[in-house]
């Protein structure tokens, strides 16, 4: 790949550019790729210890995982490595003794209480339902000499102690219908679990209608782009309607869904069913607070929306002649729902990463055992119970956070990206650069030359939000705090957020400025920066008023795309059957179709 082009034109003999087009920034290019290839490490360990099912549908005290075709066999555990695709709840031996008792994959809890042996081998007949060991037949059941013994029925097994709990599935585990302590306990055990493996659990169940609600969103943004050009004179104002039936309509679903949300008892003592009536809450405090916001903004700017009808027919003279420029929001679009999938499937793993270990419980009261470390023995099956449990790998867990600072710089990354082959496409068009394909050939010089500055560029967005999310997060946590003399401290945070927010949105607007200094000029991004840093402060007001006024209408283009988005998402998951905390995957198709509405409603800027 060469790093050296001529840039000569016509009538440039003034400039003080570079007469060859050379890389810029491959310092920054190099970090960038160093950066990825740490994260692809981390995303091969977590494939390889993370296991989502494994959280989702539970497992069995021999290793295998419910509801799965395929388990990893372990030695020494003849139990392990079965075919369980026929098997999707967990079932526990005694829930009076849930760290005790054995816990097997079953083909459905059971309908009904079971108080003895010929009630469980005649609902065995009846339902196919093998409710013990999976080595031990069933037929024995019938002999009435074990119709009372202590050694076949307990928490250990080979089958469950009496009397067995009519149950229904909750989480794909079988819980006993009841509020009783044991149900209690068992209600504690699902509740202790890592609240991001829940949320993440729900976000892995229901990823293909994500991926359906962000094509959809793609399918909008594209329809308000046509829109916008064809219907120019009249689409400030048709934005502004749209955007305020959709966020009354979004405002009315949400808080239809927090009403339905307090009727629903059946798993009252599931915390997540107490998380998503409070998410859902939230969510529709702050959709009311922003639309009424949007419609007190909108009344005052109505007069200013006749001024943006020029905007809007320039930019749809531009995409006239340049038919190729929606090239790049969708290969940016292809290119987010990649990594955001790859992203997501990652931190899935990583906050399931776990490795097997041998349970400590001894059956013959072999204390020695109590003290082995947590693997596998693959020798020993006699002293301690053959039992498998998964133990948390910590270090492999907190490298989450690496992928945190991974998602926003990449995203960064993508954006700068189409915003630099925009920029450039233009630039070459507006100039009469000599080719018939501007968005191609601008794609083209960004990829050979010049990822470095959108890599720099992007990091040096990344820098400024890291920190306004860090201080966003300690200002909810002091404001459990505000009665205890930490109003100074909120007061602090609250400026702190808001310097940080407009130092974001500033430079982000002096990037986009930078990239087409860079495609024009092919320097490196600081000084090009430096370069439309004058061109701004030249013409500050003039571009304070376009942008200002312009940008609004895009933003509310995008809020449109969310709303929509996420009524679609609230429609089909709210009643969605063993989906508890479903406002998880609603709040990622509201951010995932912002960034997508972000990425095509960006060719009018």
């Amino acid at each position: 790949m060469g790093c050296a082009e001529s840039t000569e034109r016509e009538g440039s003999a003034q400039n003080n550019r570079p007469k060859y087009r050379t890389c810029t920034d491959t310092f920054w290019l190099a970090i960038y790729i160093l950066f990825w290839l740490f994260l692809i490490v981390i995303a091969i360990f977590s494939f390889v210890y993370g296991n989502p099912l494994r959280i989702i549908n539970g497992y069995d005290s021999f290793g295998n995982t419910c509801g799965v075709k395929h388990n990893e066999r372990f030695q020494g555990f003849p139990l392990s490595g079965m075919n369980t695709i026929d098997k999707p709840e967990l079932f526990y031996f005694d829930v009076r003794e849930l760290k005790k008792s054995l816990k097997v994959c079953v083909k459905s809890c059971p309908d009904k209480t079971l108080a003895n042996a010929n009630e469980l081998l005649s609902y065995y007949t009846q339902s196919g339902s093998h409710l013990c060991k999976y080595d031990y037949s069933m037929d024995q059941l019938s002999k009435p000499s074990i119709a009372n013994d202590g050694k076949i029925f307990n928490s250990l097994g080979p089958c469950p102690s009496f009397p067995i709990y009519e149950s229904s599935s909750v989480l794909h585990r079988c819980v006993p219908k009841g509020t009783g302590s044991q149900v209690k306990d068992l209600y504690n055990m699902l509740n202790n679990w890592d609240v991001a493996q829940q949320f993440l659990g729900d976000i892995y169940s229901t990823w293909h209608i994500i991926a359906m609600v962000c094509g959809l969103a793609l399918l909008i943004s594209i329809a308000l782009v046509t829109m916008m050009h064809w219907l120019s004179r009249i689409v400030s104002w048709l934005i502004c309607v749209l955007v305020i039936v959709a966020s009354i309509a979004l405002t009315v679903t949400l808080w239809y869904a927090y009403y339905k949300s307090g009727e629903s008892t059946q798993n009252s003592l599931l915390e997540e069913v107490v998380r998503n009536k409070q998410a859902v809450l939230t969510l529709a405090v702050l959709a009311t607070i922003t639309m009424i916001i949007l419609v007190i903004i909108i009344y005052f700017i109505k007069s200013k929306l006749s001024g943006m009808t020029a905007l809007f027919e320039e930019a749809g003279e531009c995409m006239m002649n340049l038919p190729g420029l929606l090239i790049a929001p969708l290969l940016a679009f292809i290119v987010l729902v990649v990594f955001l999938s790859f992203w997501v499937v990652v931190v899935i793993c990583l906050a399931t990463a776990s490795f097997p270990g041998q349970s400590p419980i001894a059956i013959f009261d072999n204390t020695a055992s109590l003290q082995q470390p947590p693997q596998l023995k693959q020798n020993d099956t006699h002293n301690v119970s053959d039992r498998v449990e998964y133990a948390d790998v910590g270090a492999l867990r907190s490298m989450f956070w690496i992928y945190v600072v991974g998602l926003i710089w990449t995203v960064e990354f993508i954006f700068a990206c189409q915003q630099f082959a925009l920029a450039a496409a233009v630039a070459f068009w507006y100039f009469g650069k000599p080719t018939t394909t501007p968005t191609v050939y601008a794609i083209g010089k960004l990829i050979k030359y010049h990822l470095g500055t959108v890599a720099k560029g992007s990091f040096v967005i990344t820098i400024f939000k890291i920190p306004r999310l860090i201080l966003t997060y300690l200002y909810a946590k002091l404001k459990k705090g505000e009665d205890k003399g930490s109003e100074c401290a909120t007061c602090c945070l609250k400026c702190c957020i808001c310097g940080f927010w407009l130092l974001e949105k500033f430079i982000r607007f002096l990037n986009h400025n930078a990239y087409t200094v860079v495609a024009i000029e092919s320097i490196n991004f600081c000084p090009a920066a430096g370069i439309a840093w004058n061109a701004m402060a030249t013409n500050a007001l003039q571009v304070a008023t376009i942008n200002s006024i312009g940008d609004f209408i895009l933003f509310l283009g995008k809020v449109i795309v969310a709303s929509l988005c996420g009524l679609t998402g609230i429609i089909m998951l709210k009643d969605r059957p063993g989906l508890n905390f479903y406002m998880a995957p609603v709040i990622l198709i509201i951010i995932f179709s912002f960034f997508i509405a972000h990425i095509i409603l960006s060719l009018l800027r």
